[in-house]
C-alpha cells in the first residue's frame, strides 16, 4: 500500500481541492492544510494506525464552515476508493494489491468516514451554538437600548 501512497494523495488532493466553487491551487491556505491532513490520514491508514484524528479534524474544520451540502463535502472521504480501484485496473498483476490488502483498506476508508461525519457534525453545531449565542446577545443588546 506504502507504494500507492504518493499516488493516491496527489489526486486525493486534487479532489478534494475541486469540492470548492473557486480554483484553488496547492499553495492557498485550505490546499496546504489539506494536503498536510490528507498525508497525515493517509499515512494513518497504510500502515494501520489511528493517529490521524487531528488531521481528520483540521479537514472536517475547514468542510463544516463552507456552504456545501454534508453530503457533497463528506464525498471526499469516499474518493480514495475511487483513487484505488482506477490504479489497480492500470497497474501490472506484480504491483497490484492483494485482495484482503484491498478489503483491509476499504474498512479502514470506511471507518474513517464515519469518523469524519461524526467530526463534521460536531463542527457545524459549534458554528449553529455560536450563531445562536450570537443572536441572543443582539437581542439582549436591543433590549437594553430600547429600555427608557
Amino acid at each position: 500500500m506504502n507504494a500507492h501512497k504518493a499516488k493516491i494523495l496527489e489526486q486525493w488532493l486534487k479532489r478534494a481541492l475541486e469540492l470548492f466553487p473557486e480554483k484553488m491551487d496547492n499553495t492557498t491556505p485550505v490546499a496546504v492544510v489539506f494536503s498536510g491532513a490528507l498525508e497525515g490520514i493517509v499515512s494513518g491508514l497504510c500502515n494501520n494506525d489511528n493517529d490521524y484524528r487531528a488531521a481528520l479534524d483540521d479537514m472536517t474544520r475547514i468542510l463544516a464552515v463552507q456552504s456545501t451540502l454534508p453530503s457533497k463535502a463528506l464525498s471526499i472521504f469516499l474518493e480514495p476508493k475511487l483513487i484505488l480501484r482506477d490504479m489497480m485496473m492500470k497497474t501490472t498483476v506484480a504491483d497490484a494489491l492483494m485482495p484482503e490488502e484491498q478489503e483491509a483498506f476499504h474498512s479502514r476508508l470506511d471507518a474513517l468516514t464515519l469518523e469524519a461525519f461524526d467530526s463534521y457534525m460536531q463542527h457545524r453545531e459549534k458554528i449553529y451554538q455560536l450563531k445562536v449565542e450570537e443572536g441572543r446577545r443582539r437581542m439582549f443588546m436591543a433590549l437594553r437600548r430600547a429600555e427608557p
